[in-house]
C-alpha cells in the first residue's frame, strides 16, 4: 500500500500489505513491513508483525512489534546500509581514566 497520506488500521482492522506513507496509526494488524516518511504510531490494541522504518516510533503500554525498528532522522538512510549489507562502524573504545 502507498499513499501520499496517513494510514489508518482500525481496532478490528487487519492490513496485510507493505506500507509506504507518510504517517501510521495502528490499532489493528498490520502484517508486512512498514516504511514512513513521518511519525508511525502504535495504539494499545496495535500489533506490527514486520520490519519497521520511520523517523519516529510511539509504542503504546500493550502493543505488540515482531520485527527490526529503523527509527530516527537518519532512518532512510540506514535501511539502504544494511539491506546493501554495508557493514556498521563499530565505536572507538572507552578507556577508563584514572
Amino acid at each position: 500500500m502507498y499513499t501520499a497520506g496517513i494510514v489508518t488500521v482500525g481496532r478490528k482492522g487487519t492490513l496485510i500489505a507493505e506500507v509506504r506513507a507518510e504517517g501510521v496509526v495502528a490499532r489493528g494488524e498490520i502484517k508486512g513491513p512498514v516504511k514512513s516518511r513521518g511519525p508511525v504510531l502504535l495504539e494499545k490494541t496495535g500489533k506490527l508483525f514486520g520490519n519497521l522504518n520511520s523517523p519516529t516510533l510511539q509504542v503504546v503500554e500493550g502493543a505488540q512489534l515482531v520485527g527490526m525498528i529503523v527509527t530516527g532522522p537518519r532512518a532512510g538512510e540506514l535501511l539502504a546500509e544494511i539491506e546493501a549489507g554495508v557493514p556498521c562502524a563499530m565505536p572507538a573504545p572507552v578507556r577508563a581514566s584514572a
